[in-house]
């Protein structure tokens, strides 16, 4: 059923509760997405909505799209396509919920800036194994047409479970919120088809700990400019009231001659966090 959808604007792919209570503000808003996976390691299309934005989060309804002898349906009506069925309640008014009147959908709700399309990313070079899955170089191509050199983390969301998949886009969260020359810029996420990608800037030496091995001979002058970039960063995302929680010349990248703080794996927000001895 993906493929009916991927190009819709109000297909958003793998994206996460958390993610929604930004979107889905007024009544009528809704937007199609991915779930995670079950047990079985099963997905379905889901549509959520807003019905009672006074409730905020616990105002949302979420529906499966079930598939059955070729046609496509959550309650009532069988219909072709899933944009056939959107198209039909769209235009009908028909509640999607015979049970419940206010399951009008009014607003499809577009992806946002972050949520990027396979389609404009180009992989060009692997650059090695992460967490998750393969890191590779390529480019992506902005709304304004310009590429840009990136990053790319990519996984196949078959191989991951639903921690990971909560984990990585917990982190692309994150990121989003930063805008500072010593942390790595993040470009967004392409979850709308397989694999799952996480875009960020290229950043040229790679990481700090293997530059500093492979130039033994850095004056102190430069090795004290990596530390002052490195605490500029620090002291950034201490005042977005984040804590990094893993910082090492491992977690850091070195390029155009700045330190930039990267790996946000393990990063909590707060102004303390407490670790468990054991």
């Amino acid at each position: 059923m993906e493929k009916q959808i991927e190009n819709e604007p109000y297909y958003h792919g793998l994206l996460p509760r958390e993610d929604m209570k930004a979107m889905l503000k007024n009544n009528g808003d809704f937007l199609l997405r991915m779930s995670e996976p079950h047990a079985k390691g099963e997905r379905a299309i889901i549509l959520s909505m807003m019905v009672r934005e006074e409730k905020q989060e616990a105002g949302m309804k979420h529906y499966v799209i079930r598939q059955t002898n070729g046609k496509v349906s959550i309650e009532r009506f069988a219909f072709s396509n899933i944009p056939e069925m959107i198209n039909f309640h769209l235009t009908k008014n028909e509640p999607i919920s015979e049970k419940d009147p206010e399951t009008a959908i009014k607003n499809p709700v577009g992806r946002q800036h972050w949520e990027l399309l396979h389609e404009d990313i180009e992989s060009t070079k692997k650059l090695g194994e992460g967490a998750y899955g393969e890191v590779h170089a390529g480019k992506l191509r902005l709304k304004s047409g310009t590429k840009v050199n990136v990053a790319i983390k990519m996984a196949k969301m078959e191989s991951l479970t639903k921690e990971q998949i909560k984990e990585v886009m917990r982190e692309a969260r994150l990121m989003r919120g930063f805008d500072h020359p010593n942390i790595v810029k993040f470009y967004g996420v392409a979850a709308g088809t397989e694999p799952l990608m996480v875009l960020m800037e290229l950043v040229d030496c790679g990481a700090l700990d293997s530059y500093i091995s492979k130039n033994p001979n850095l004056p102190p002058t430069k090795r004290m400019e990596m530390c002052c970039q490195a605490a500029w960063g620090i002291e950034y995302l201490h005042h977005k009231v984040v804590i990094h929680c893993d910082i090492a010349a491992r977690n850091c990248l070195y390029g155009d001659g700045k330190v930039k703080i990267s790996d946000f794996g393990l990063t909590r927000e707060g102004e303390t966090y407490k670790m468990d001895p054991h």
